[in-house]
């Protein structure tokens, strides 16, 4: 435990770092533990399982358009692309559903299920996740 006791309220886990003393404050003036830093190889592992455990998803699919690096955009990796911006993602899915699902309301729901585990399980912001359904099997 931190400074003897249980209570560890008063740390978070962000990285606003002082200059001059080389501690870590929060805008309201509290200590800091350090950085955290998630790999973006992590959350593509929380995004895949989080639309994977979805009724009616039967795999991520797998891309490989010419024209998206003509455009001079980054290829999906396993049927996610992820744009980072400090604390907040972007994120594009690449699915394959189920035949006799309704692909709206699976979208909707990956959509939701995705956001959710990302913000909960990893505590970032989302700024955009797009779902487009590459095939029905």
């Amino acid at each position: 435990m931190f400074g003897g006791g249980d209570d560890t309220s008063g740390y978070r886990a962000s990285s606003i770092e002082s200059a001059e003393h080389g501690t870590q404050t929060h805008e309201d003036g509290e200590s800091q533990l350090g950085t955290v830093r998630i790999s973006q190889r992590v959350l593509r592992t929380v995004v895949e399982q989080a639309a994977l455990r979805v009724p009616g998803v039967a795999h991520m699919a797998h891309v490989s358009d010419g024209w998206l690096q003509l455009l001079g955009r980054p290829m999906p990796r396993h049927g996610i692309r992820l744009s980072m911006h400090g604390n907040a993602v972007a994120i594009d899915l690449y699915l394959v559903i189920e035949p006799g699902t309704s692909m709206v309301d699976v979208g909707t729901t990956v959509q939701e299920a995705v956001g959710a585990a990302v913000e909960h399980i990893l505590g970032m912001d989302i700024i955009e996740i797009n779902v487009f359904i590459q095939d029905v099997e």
